[in-house]
C-alpha cells in the first residue's frame, strides 16, 4: 500500500469513527466543594491526570494536573481549597456522536490534551485523550504505524560526500 493510500485510510478512520466506539478513560467525578487534596488523591487512585467536576449531573469544570501545579504556588489555603477555585470552568466537551476528527480538531485548536465526553443528555461518560486516540489508531492500522522508520533513522547525523 502506498503512503498516499495510508493517509487516506487514516483520514477515513478519523472521519468515520465516532467517540462511542472508543474505550473512554474513566476519571473521578467530583463536586466543586471537595478539596484540591481530595481531587489529587482521587486522580492518583485511578492513575489519570484529570477529573471532571459536576453539579446536578452536568459538567461545570475539569481539573487537571496542570491546574493543580498552577494552584500549588498560589493562595495560602493550598490544597485544602475547594476544587471550584482550582478547576478550569466550562471546559469544551464532545459528545459520543462526535468523530475522532472532531475531537482531534478541538484538541488542536484549543491546545487540549483531553476532552470530557458527554452523552445525549449532557452527562459525563469519560474522557477522550491523546493516548486513547493514538492507541485506537495503532490498533486499527498496526502495519502502517509499526512499519514507519524512526525519526532518528531518517535524520542525517554526519557529513556526506567529499
Amino acid at each position: 500500500m502506498s503512503a498516499g493510500a495510508d493517509q487516506l485510510d487514516l483520514f477515513r478512520l478519523l472521519r468515520q469513527t465516532r467517540l462511542e466506539e472508543l474505550v473512554l478513560t474513566r476519571v473521578p467525578v467530583l463536586t466543586q466543594t471537595q478539596t484540591a487534596s481530595e481531587a489529587a488523591a482521587a486522580m492518583r487512585e485511578v492513575s489519570h491526570g484529570s477529573a471532571v467536576i459536576c453539579e446536578e449531573g452536568r459538567i461545570v469544570g475539569i481539573l487537571t494536573e496542570r491546574d493543580l501545579l498552577r494552584f500549588a504556588s498560589g493562595p495560602e489555603e493550598g490544597f485544602e481549597a475547594p476544587v471550584g477555585l482550582v478547576m478550569t470552568r466550562h471546559p469544551k466537551t464532545v459528545s459520543l456522536q462526535d468523530t475522532l476528527c472532531d475531537a482531534v480538531r478541538w484538541m488542536d485548536q484549543g491546545g487540549y490534551r483531553r476532552l470530557p465526553v458527554v452523552d445525549a443528555d449532557g452527562r459525563p461518560c469519560g474522557i477522550v485523550d491523546v493516548k486513547t486516540i493514538l492507541t485506537f489508531i495503532v490498533e486499527q492500522m498496526p502495519s502502517t504505524v509499526y512499519n514507519q522508520a524512526s525519526r532518528r533513522l531518517l535524520t542525517v547525523t554526519g557529513r556526506e560526500g567529499a
